[in-house]
This record gives C-alpha cells, structure tokens and sequence, in this order.
C-alpha cells in the first residue's frame, strides 16, 4: 500500500509516494491526479519487492565455475571474408596447390627472370 501527497514548489508540482510497509519514498513531477502519478500509486513498490530478472550477471561460464567470460573463440577480425584476403592467407599459409596454365604463362615466366 502506499500513500501520496502533492507539493508545490517554486511554482511546480511535485507529488511524493511512500510505502507504508517498508517506509520507501519516490516522487513524479506531477499533479496526483494525473496518469503518470497513478500509475507509480498503483504499481508495487520496488524496495518491498525486488525484480528478479534471472538472465543479468549469468553468463554461460559462471555455469562452469568460472569468474569472468574467458572469451574463448577470441575477438571476430572484421570483413575477412572477401577473395582477395582468403587468396592472400591461401598464400600466406602455403595452401595454394594450383598454378597458372594459360596462354601467358611464357610471358609471366619472363616478367619473373627479370626482377
């Protein structure tokens, strides 16, 4: 249950609402007799009784003993997976098993000397 009582001050309402269980004051910045005030009447009171929202602070590893999220599959790398940086890791990783068999392979071959 709670009660409420409007003041004015400096020319503004304010309505103040306080549990007459547990003795816990909040107010609205409006008259008693509106929406927004009768609302915050009716509804129970947060101190009294607390939310329960079982899904914040309980990540997957407290499950498994662990303090904090170990992170595991490490951070995403950003917009790795067009052609050309699969090509270059293919390079890079020594996974290209095909080479080039065209018409220009002579002329490549040539550019290669050169350097």
């Amino acid at each position: 249950m709670k009660t409420a009582t409007q003041i004015e001050v400096n020319n503004r309402v304010r309505t103040i609402i306080t549990c007459s269980d547990c003795g816990a004051t909040t107010f609205t910045n409006t008259g008693i007799d509106t929406k927004t005030s009768q609302h915050a009447i009716q509804r129970p009171c947060g101190t009294c009784t607390p939310r329960h929202f079982a899904l914040i602070n309980q990540g997957w590893w407290i499950k498994l003993g662990l303090d904090k999220n170990p992170y595991v599959y490490g951070p995403m790398p950003r917009l790795r997976t067009g052609r050309q940086y699969r090509m270059e890791e293919a390079r890079r990783m020594g996974w290209m098993s095909w080479t080039w068999n065209d018409e220009y392979s002579s002329e490549r071959k040539g550019l290669i000397q050169n350097k």
